[in-house]
Parts: structure tokens; sequence; C-alpha cells
């Protein structure tokens, strides 16, 4: 994903002294008292029914293919919240775009979402209040599809539960933020390791005190440091603004009210809020880094409203924009670039919970901590591995795979479901679910790089457990490595052979090419056949 750094403003801001609990007021590269932009509403309550009777809120908005994806919570008239989905290829698009319940999680009560790629394990994570986990999460592989999530499922959590959870990760850790509900004011904050997420939270601990609720966090490009956003409600609905060196914190308070009636000063259509409440920045990205480009230059889709004067659950909001530069909005600056997906080698193990793409199955933790596993798997059901490079060829297919029923097949299909079948592997019953047998079958004239969907089939029962996979490189000729062009001698000309293949000329045999036996023709082996010609080594590694 491409991004723009942006260079912070060079002026530091003098700011007014401000008490808190928890640090003093920060000489911060944020402005703590911007000008803001209001622009018109794009999402109003009462377009989804009648989920959203009385308020559309809490919205979460990424980038994603061409298109802004936009999760969000409605207020219905039974005193209840659940969650409905927009999307739309613009901003002002999203005025007339479909909404859509998420009938797929359709629990009575789950709102306030976060999205975001978790790119360590390739899948989307959609985090969530919810009836029956409280912290709930559901994940998917199409965050653009309402029907794809699979969930809800528990974090795992205990104590000082409540609203609003939040999640921000560094290199190391995923942090996991909310306010309770027992009216404390306190913020708080618990951590797990990236390998471990999303279970292994550790114990909550105060963040930050005397504040409301709806945190979130984000890393600024501009000047490497974390900005905090809570709103408050001392003076309508606000936002306050803190700023940490670390997605854990400790905070310093930039400012107390950073985004308010106060500071909104240009209404670009109708004045329809004077509240700045729960809403969430327009990211560089998507993924669980949670990157803004630069805190003096943000798109804020905020809900808003001009009226207070009702009962909590009854208030009207409505979804819209708002940002502190001068500018025309997010689709004047959009990053459209797909997830760039690395090629795999077909010949290291894969983790089947690894996929780009799914239908039926859901990932599993290994009791004994290992790590994780697809299972769930019914007849029809499939999983899809892109970028799989087979280099000169492959033999065999073998998998870890457990079974606790009669078992079922793996079949290994290229580039679609319904593409060319190359090997089935058949898994017994192996006497349990986690019981892990090595399965294994031959596969056939497949070379170069694939797409490699492994389709389910069998019976009407759960049919088995997958760990993981690999196959295996087709054997060579010995007598026959390293002669390219397939004259009955090693030369310059197979050199030049390799070198031009390097180049982007396409090799006739490429497993004549492959020296060091990795499964692909790369700079390793034009720098072997050089040893060769000069007499440094006498044999080729990819010989054995």
């Amino acid at each position: 994903m491409k991004r723009l750094l942006k260079k912070c403003c060079s002026i530091i801001l003098g700011l007014a002294l401000m008490t808190s609990t928890f640090g003093s007021v920060a000489s911060a590269a944020a402005n703590p008292n911007p000008s803001w932009s209001v622009d018109e509403r794009v999402i109003f309550h009462g377009q989804c029914l009648p989920y959203d009777y009385y308020a559309a809120k809490d919205p979460t908005i990424v980038r994603y293919n061409g298109q802004w994806l936009i999760y969000y919570t409605g207020a219905n008239q039974s005193g209840g919240w659940q969650m409905c989905f927009t999307s739309a290829s613009t901003i002002e698009g999203l005025k007339t775009a479909k909404r859509t319940y998420l009938s797929k999680i359709g629990e009575a009560y789950f709102c306030a979402p976060e999205l975001f790629y978790f790119e360590p394990q390739n899948l989307w994570y959609l985090v969530y209040q919810d009836g029956t986990h409280g912290a709930a999460y559901s994940t998917s592989t199409n965050p653009a599809d309402p029907n794809s999530w699979q969930g809800p499922k528990s974090f795992g959590i205990s104590g000082n539960m409540g609203w609003d959870y939040y999640i921000i990760c560094d290199d190391q850790y995923a942090y996991m933020y909310n306010t309770p509900s027992d009216g404390s004011g306190n913020l708080y904050v618990r951590k797990t390791t990236l390998a471990n997420f999303p279970k292994g939270w550790s114990a909550p601990t105060v963040s930050i005190r005397n504040t409301f609720e709806g945190a979130e966090v984000y890393k600024c490009l501009a000047d490497g440091q974390y900005y905090l956003l809570i709103e408050d409600m001392k003076d309508g609905r606000y936002y306050e603004l803190w700023t940490s060196s670390s997605a854990g914190g400790p905070w310093t308070q930039v400012a107390e009210k950073w985004a308010w009636r106060g500071n909104l000063t240009k209404y670009n259509a109708d004045k329809w809020t004077t509240n700045v409440s729960h809403g969430e920045l327009v990211r560089a990205g998507y993924n669980q880094k949670l990157e803004i480009n630069d805190i003096n230059k943000v798109d804020f889709l905020i809900q808003g409203t001009t009226n207070m004067n009702a009962e909590y659950q009854k208030i009207i909001w409505d979804l819209g924009l708002i940002r502190n530069y001068n500018g025309t909005g997010p689709d004047s600056n959009v990053n459209d670039d797909p997830i760039e997906i690395t090629p795999k080698s077909a010949f290291e193990r894969i983790e089947a919970e690894k996929y780009d793409d799914q239908s039926g199955v859901e990932i599993e933790d290994n009791p004994d901590g290992t790590g994780r596993n697809i299972g769930y798997i019914q007849n029809g059901d499939y999983t899809v591995y892109k970028k799989v490079d087979f280099g000169s060829g492959a033999s065999s297919f073998q998998a870890s795979a457990g079974s606790n029923s009669v078992g079922g097949n793996i079949e290994i299909r290229l580039d679609s479901l319904n593409g060319k079948l190359i090997g089935t592997c058949a898994v017994p019953n192996t006497g349990g679910w986690k019981a892990w047998t090595n399965v294994s079958c031959n596969v056939s004239e497949v070379t170069g790089e694939h797409d490699v969907y492994l389709k389910f089939t069998g019976g009407s029962d759960y049919l088995l457990n997958l760990d993981w996979f690999k196959f295996d490189a087709k054997a060579i000729s010995e007598g026959k490595l390293g002669d390219v062009n397939g004259d009955n001698s090693i030369d310059s000309l197979d050199l030049m052979l390799i070198k031009k293949h390097l180049l982007g000329d396409a090799l006739e045999n490429t497993a004549l090419a492959d020296l060091d036996g990795s499964g692909a023709v790369d700079a390793i082996d034009f720098a072997l056949m050089k040893q060769y010609l000069l007499g440094v080594i006498s044999e080729f590694p990819g010989k054995a």
C-alpha cells in the first residue's frame, strides 16, 4: 500500500495549562484548537428501518478496492442497538447507497463497530460490543460483503467491561481500549501479543480518567506519534485529544476541546450538528496499525445532532464528515491500492488459516497452544491461497489434517473453484479433530505461479480439520541440471538464458535452471551458474 509521508507543521504551538490525572499538557505538533469545516450529512437515520429508527451512529470507515465501506450502529424503537452497513465509490454516493442490516451476525444487541485488516492472519476483523460476549468480534476475507462475517466470537476478557472496544497494533502488541459501564469516567487499556491475538489479553489498567467514551487511537505518519481521541460531554458532546510515543500510552493531553461546537466554524451545507460525537478518522490505509497521514489534516466521520433534549436512546443522530484543513474532502486523495499479496513458495508449509479467501470454514485455536487451524468444514466449503509459486514443478501434496467423522477429500484446484484439478487427497478418521495425521497424494502438471483452491468434499457431516499443507518439488534428472538449452553442454549459452529469464523472457524448462533446488529460478541460480563456469564449484546444490 502506497502512503504519502508528509511533514508536520514546524511551528510548535504554545498550549494553555490544563490539568489531568495522568500528565500535563503536551507541547505537541498537533494544533490544539483547529477550525473545522462541516460537510453535509451522508447517512441519515431511518434509512435501514427498523434498525435505525432513531439514529445512525458510531461509524467505522475504510477505503477498500475503490469503495468507502462503512459499518455503523442503528438505534431502534424497542431500545436496542444493531449494526448496519453501506458502501459507495464516493462520499457523496453514500447518500443514496443501499443500507444492509448485518443479519449474518444478527444479535438483538450489537453495536459500536471498528473495522481493520489484520495482516499477520490475512483476515479482516469487525470489533464491537454485544449482549453475548460483551467484547466481541467477527472475521471475514471480504469486508465489502456484509453477509460474509463469521461470528460473534469472544475476546475472552473480563473486568471493567462496558462500551466502545477499540484496537490498535504496533509491531509487537495489540492494545484494546474501552470505557466501563460503572460510570467511573475511566478509560482502560489491555494488551496481547500479535502472535496471540485475538486471545491472551492482559488485565486492564487505567489509561485516562475523568472522561466519557468512544476512544480511538491512531499512528500519525507525519510525526511518528500516537494520538488518542475520546469523547467527553462536559459541554455538549466534543472530542479531547491526547498524544503518546506508544500505542499503549502513557498519554499527555493536547486539548480538552479539540473538536467541539466552538470551533465548527464553517458549514458547507445546513447546520445539522452542534455536537461532535462518536466517530472515526479516515485512515491512510486499513490495516491493524490504524495509520493516518497527518493529525492536522484529517477527515472525521462523526455522528451529529443539534438537539440533545431526548432520552439517550432516542436522540436523533446522523452521520457526516468534518475536517480540520482547507480542502474538498477525502475523495480528492483516496488510496485505492489493493492488498499487496506476496508470492508464497509451494514447497514451504502454508498455514491453513492464512487463506486469502474462504467459504464456510472457521479458524480455531489449537488447545496445546501450538497455533491455529481451520475447522467446521463441510461438503462444498473451500479456502483460497493466492500467488503460490510452484517453480519448475511439484510432484505431490501433503497436509496435516484431523477428523473425528468419516473424513473427507481435499480437492486441489488451480486459479478458480472449478479450475484444473491437479490432485485429490483423502483424509480418513484420525481419532479426533485435533489428532493430526500427515496425508498425501500425487499432483500433476503444475508449474509457475497459481492461486490454489482447496475444495473440501464428502458427506453431510463435518469432514475434517486442516492445520497446514505444502507441496513437494518434482525430481530433476542429475545429468541435465544446468543444461538449460538441452544441448548436452553446460556453457555460457545456458548462463545467458538464465539472465534473459530474470529479465522477463520465459524459459522452456525451468527445472534445468533451478540450480539450488528452491523451486524457483532466481538470482541465486544465476550466481551458481557463473561459479560453475569459473570453476569455483563442480556441481550444483540442487543436484541432490
